[in-house]
């Protein structure tokens, strides 16, 4: 369904979220109303799509600037000359102690998680590579009650470690893997957590990054943790972006979780991505 805003046009993607901005150049400087037409489309339908945007990384960071404090340099590679501009680059470079095989939060170990990520692609491969996003809202609000005051009691911790152990240790042996603990030690937050502006509740869980909740036994652990991967990626709770050069994703991180679909063999896929940096922690 088509939605019209005064300086551009917003086509849903699915009734759960995300939806394609028609009629806007974001690699020019954006007027206010337009910034904040914008803002308003992307708090309402959590992932913004754009598509034929050629971006220089200058522009790219330029547009990101407008949501918020920039990420830094980090763990993962950055072109050189922009240390805001992370390389995730197949087969080649993004290789490291992180994956996006499984369903995550960026940088959810972080005691105030990313606010947001504005991904643009430059060469993608002829068919597969596609990302897929959950509403993490609605995955709250699907909940029976019982198992939303259940989840609302619990605290989960956050590692990025917590899948990836093996693939530091091998990288960058004993040592690496100490400097970035201390680097990234493990955060705590609340399963479920209200959304800072828009004051929804949504379930704050990354699959990839949260190793226990701390209430609960071993066992127990088990079967919330195997409940909850298998709730949240129910089809109806997500949607799914086919890339083509020059596409952009510009995501809410705070209520939304993605993961890519490695389904292309050898093919090269080169994104860049900048982000936004965490405002605030996650609060019940």
């Amino acid at each position: 369904m088509a939605k019209k805003y005064k300086t551009f046009t917003i086509n849903e993607m699915t009734a759960s979220l995300g939806a394609e901005v028609v009629g806007l150049d974001i690699s020019r400087k954006l007027s206010k109303p337009a910034l904040r037409e914008l803002n308003q489309a992307w708090l309402e339908h959590q992932v913004l799509f754009f598509r034929d945007q050629s971006l220089t990384p200058e522009q790219h960071v330029t547009f990101t600037k407008n949501f918020g404090e920039l990420q830094g340099p980090g763990y993962m590679p950055t072109l050189d000359g922009y240390p805001n501009v992370y390389v995730q680059e197949y087969p080649d470079l993004y290789k490291g102690i992180v994956s996006d095989v499984d369903w995550h939060i960026d940088a959810s170990f972080m005691q105030k998680p990313l606010k947001g990520a504005v991904l643009y692609a430059l060469d993608v491969p002829p068919t597969g590579g596609d990302t897929a996003w959950v509403n993490l809202y609605l995955a709250y609000e699907l909940l029976s009650k019982p198992m939303q005051r259940l989840c609302s009691s619990l605290t989960a911790v956050h590692d990025n470690f917590h899948k990836n152990l093996t693939n530091v240790l091998d990288t960058y042996g004993a040592k690496g893997y100490e400097m970035a603990r201390k680097a990234t030690p493990p955060s705590e937050h609340p399963l479920v957590c209200k959304h800072p502006e828009t004051g929804k509740k949504c379930l704050f869980y990354s699959e990839l990054m949260v190793s226990h909740f701390k209430q609960l036994s071993v066992d127990e652990n088990k079967v919330i943790k195997e409940f909850l991967v298998n709730h949240i990626k129910k089809p109806e709770l997500y949607c799914r972006f086919k890339w083509e050069n020059n596409s952009v994703a510009f995501w809410d991180n705070r209520c939304t979780a993605h993961k890519g679909i490695f389904d292309f063999g050898d093919h090269h896929r080169l994104m860049h991505r900048v982000a936004i940096q965490g405002e605030t922690k996650p609060k019940r």
